[in-house]
């Protein structure tokens, strides 16, 4: 399955999501039912246009919208003709894609009943089927805020999700559950959280090895979130980003013309919207908690399994967005990683593999309205018809941004970390400051403590003639003329490193010059 078709099936699954999910407009109790159909039927259209994108640019279409007063003050809203494009190598054919919606009052409608087709075809520019994805509903409920402009509450659950090519690739899904909560704070401000689980990710090879994932739990969670404006922005910055990025095409592949239909490069006009729109959308949210948690990876092939880990974890937390200053967290974690391919086979490669680890890394005073600033101020030559220029401006750019942080006064914070295997055990933490006149822009210190290095070094031993054993064994050596050798709690020894580095650019491991 090529990259762009695998992209496809997840921008498929969204598509649909977000065109079935147009509960839209205002809409009043009333006994004329048949102009709050138009209403419903004019708002549906009016927010399909914004999530289609720009003529010429669209990855999402659709030949009609229909609304049918039912029994009950309900409204059977169908989308008719939805395709998803996510390439130039074809679209999905979604077809019809329908929902019930419901007044709840005078701001904000219950949808449920959404019916998506079980089976959709994947068509080459030419009509050619080149494969296709296959989906149950199993069950969708949710309430649409007027004033927020997006679902206040949503549940979902998908099942039995499949896509396949016609060159034997597959993607499947076992189960997918979706679950949104927004909190109206007033004024158009917002918290929201975001929660999807995905049970029995598998993708097989064209040469037959399977990749699978048990469960996958995707977390978010967004802090002050001023929804309209951010929606507004965003379309504005996808608008123009698009037209930019189709006149860059045009312009990398030689292409000319004079004709309408010629991309164009990004008047003075649309530069400062979309330098406006960047402004808002940073302007429009505080802050922000995601964390992506994997459980069950293994690669499998020809009856053989070379890889496996019991869990993958990514973290971040970002706070601060449209203040002066921001702080940044990431965390990432694995447990019980399994690696058996022949390049690995070595017993000292064995004894060494981090079976499980983490890195936490925090950075404070990031300089964010600032940096902001810079990258809107810049963006006009960035975007320049001229591509010498365009890219000249961007390089200037980029170095503006590190100016800005140097002098920031940010501080980076190595938390806790370690790294633990078969015979060693890695622990570190630190701090470092940014700092302007430095070398290398950080002045600070890393603490390292290992444990097992002797352990390491007899089993190398036991292999001289072995590769791996032979540069354990050149490592090993290296570090011992450095460590500061200790007894730890329990007795054995803990070699131990703190790793410097001044304004001038010396680097030292406890005390002696690198």
């Amino acid at each position: 399955m090529t990259f762009n078709r695998q992209a496809g099936f997840g921008r498929s699954v969204l598509g649909l999501g977000l065109a079935a999910l147009l509960a839209l407009t205002a809409c009043d109790k009333g006994p004329d039912r048949e102009k709050v159909a138009a209403d419903l039927k004019a708002g549906v259209e009016e927010q399909l246009k914004k999530a289609e994108g720009p003529a010429g640019q669209q990855v999402l279409s659709h030949s009609a919208v229909n609304v049918t007063p039912q029994d009950g003050d309900t409204y059977l809203v169908s989308i008719e003709g939805l395709k998803v494009q996510p390439s130039t190598e074809g679209y999905l054919e979604v077809g019809t894609v329908s929902y019930v919606a419901k007044p709840k009052d005078e701001t904000s409608y219950e949808v449920s009943k959404l019916t998506v087709p079980q089976s959709m075809p994947f068509k080459a520019p030419d009509g050619t089927e080149k494969g296709k994805l296959v989906v149950t509903t199993k069950s969708f409920s949710g309430v649409y805020s007027k004033a927020l402009t997006t679902f206040q509450q949503m549940d979902a659950e998908f099942a039995d999700i499949i896509a396949t090519d016609d060159q034997g690739a597959e993607v499947g899904l076992g189960n997918a559950k979706f679950t949104v909560n927004v909190a109206d704070k007033g004024g158009g401000v917002a918290d929201a959280t975001v929660k999807a689980i995905l049970a029995g990710l598998t993708a097989k090879e064209e040469a037959g090895g399977l990749f699978s994932v048990a469960e996958t739990q995707i977390d978010a969670k967004y802090d002050s979130w001023k929804l309209a404006e951010y929606q507004a922005a965003a379309l504005t910055y996808q608008e123009l980003v698009l037209k930019q990025a189709a006149f860059l095409e045009q312009t990398a592949t030689g292409q000319s013309g004079s004709g309408s239909a010629q991309p164009a490069a990004l008047t003075p006009e649309e530069q400062k919207a979309l330098a406006d729109a960047i402004t808002t959308m940073a302007a429009s949210i505080k802050g922000g908690d995601f964390k992506l948690a994997l459980k069950g990876l293994k690669f499998t092939e020809a009856g053989a399994e070379p890889f496996s880990m019991g869990g993958l974890t990514l973290a971040t937390v970002i706070d601060g967005i449209n203040q002066e200053k921001a702080t940044l967290n990431f965390d990432i974690a694995h447990q019980d990683l399994v690696v058996t391919s022949p390049d690995v086979a070595s017993p000292v490669t064995q004894a060494s593999l981090p079976k499980s680890g983490n890195l936490s890394i925090k950075i404070s005073n990031i300089p964010s309205k600032d940096m902001v600033k810079v990258m809107t101020d810049n963006l006009p030559g960035v975007t320049s018809g001229d591509p010498a220029m365009a890219q000249a401006n961007a390089m200037a750019m980029v170095v503006a941004l590190q100016a800005v942080f140097q002098s920031s006064g940010a501080k980076i914070e190595i938390a806790p970390s370690q790294l633990l295997s078969q015979l060693v055990e890695i622990k570190a933490d630190g701090a470092f400051d940014v700092q302007p006149q430095a070398v290398f822009g950080i002045v600070g210190g890393l603490n390292v403590g290992i444990r097992g290095i002797d352990d390491l070094l007899a089993l190398a031993q036991k292999t001289p003639e072995d590769y791996d054993a032979q540069q354990a064994m050149q490592s090993i050596q290296m570090l011992q003329t450095y460590s500061a050798r200790e007894q730890g709690a329990d007795g054995k020894p803990v070699d131990s490193f703190k790793i410097e580095v001044n304004e001038g650019g010396q680097m030292t491991v406890n005390g002696k010059p690198m």
